[in-house]
Order: C-alpha cells, then sequence, then structure tokens
C-alpha cells in the first residue's frame, strides 16, 4: 500500500513538473468559469447546480497550483492546507446555506446562481492573496461575469462574456513579468532560481 502511495505521488509530481502546467491550470479555471456562463444562459436550474459542484474542483486547483510552484521553485507556503480549507470550507458552507434557501423556496434558482457565482468570485479573490496573480484574475473573470448576468439581457451579456474572458486570457498567459501593482505579485511565482530560499513564502515589496 505504500508503495503504492509512493508511485501515485511520484505520477503526480511528474505531471505537475511539466513546464506548462500553471498556464493549465490557468485555462481550465477559464474554460470552468466560462461554462458556467454558458449554463446559466441556458438553465437556471442547472447552472445552480453546476456552481454548487464546480466549488470542490476550485479547491483543487488551488492546491495543484501551489504544489507545481513548490516543486519548481523549492519554495512552499506555510500552512497553505489550512488556508484553504478556511478559505473553501467557509465558500462550500456559505453555497449549502444557499441551497437551502432554494430548497425552502425562499429564493429561485436564478437568485441562488447569481449569489453562488459571487460567492466564488470573492473567495477565489482571497486565495489569490496566497497564490498569486491568475487567481486576482479569475476572481476578477466572475465579478465581471456576475455582474454583467445582473444587469444585461442575454445577447449583450454573452458578447461582453466573450470579450472579458478573452481580455483575462490573455493577461493571465502575457503578464508573467509585468506587474502593475508589486503587492499583485509573490517573488517565488515565476523564479526558478533556488538561492536564497527560506522556506517560507515571501512577498515582494
Amino acid at each position: 500500500m505504500s508503495d503504492n502511495n509512493q508511485q501515485k505521488q511520484s505520477s503526480l509530481n511528474q505531471f505537475l513538473l511539466n513546464p506548462n502546467i500553471e498556464e493549465y491550470i490557468f485555462i481550465s479555471l477559464i474554460v470552468a468559469s466560462f461554462l458556467g456562463e454558458l449554463i446559466m444562459n441556458a438553465s437556471l436550474l442547472i447552472a445552480f447546480i453546476y456552481w454548487i459542484l464546480i466549488t470542490p474542483f476550485f479547491f483543487t486547483a488551488s492546491i495543484l497550483s501551489e504544489k507545481a510552484k513548490t516543486l519548481r521553485t523549492g519554495r512552499e507556503t506555510a500552512h497553505l492546507i489550512r488556508y484553504e480549507l478556511f478559505y473553501w470550507g467557509s465558500a462550500f458552507a456559505a453555497v449549502l446555506l444557499i441551497f437551502l434557501l432554494w430548497s425552502a423556496g425562499r429564493i429561485g434558482p436564478s437568485e441562488a446562481s447569481i449569489v453562488i457565482h459571487i460567492i466564488l468570485a470573492h473567495t477565489m479573490f482571497l486565495t489569490g492573496i496566497i497564490l498569486g496573480l491568475r487567481f486576482y484574475l479569475i476572481g476578477i473573470l466572475l465579478f465581471i461575469t456576475a455582474g454583467l448576468n445582473i444587469t444585461s439581457q442575454f445577447s449583450a451579456n454573452f458578447s461582453l462574456d466573450i470579450v472579458v474572458i478573452a481580455l483575462i486570457t490573455f493577461a493571465g498567459l502575457k503578464i508573467k513579468t509585468q506587474f502593475i501593482l508589486p503587492i499583485l505579485k509573490r517573488e517565488s511565482d515565476f523564479t526558478k532560481d533556488q538561492q536564497d530560499f527560506s522556506g517560507e513564502e515571501r512577498r515582494k515589496t
């Protein structure tokens, strides 16, 4: 059993050492967000269920992203799992409460979907404090698309969603070495030199 676990861990590490793994995770989060928008415009009830089910996916992506950075740079964020459980555990609890409101008939699937959408946007944005710029961008994307769903008609909303998603995707893939605000950059995110590693995450100020 121990050898089997070690083999699985080795396989996971090999997968996470792929030089493009950060981009793959970022794109998967973009796709998951975009699918949520498509489903929301097609069926509010299905969208409600989708946003509930996608919450563990966002949590897993967060953990894998940081694990990949740790393997690549040699730096480890102290207490990462605890922080992520606080963020995503509280988000999932909020999502379950929204589900109870819906099941009790206090709100409809439309309102429930939007509220869950906003909760996930807020959680993803906060996750950026630990995991870096791309998670800020995913949070911003979810905030913007939630706002568009509230304020726009379907035809205009879908077109604007496409524009926003394209801009966020471009920024996430191209902004690796250029940052408007230093606080949004963690110095270990894109560093491959393993000299002077302290073993704990530090911010560049």
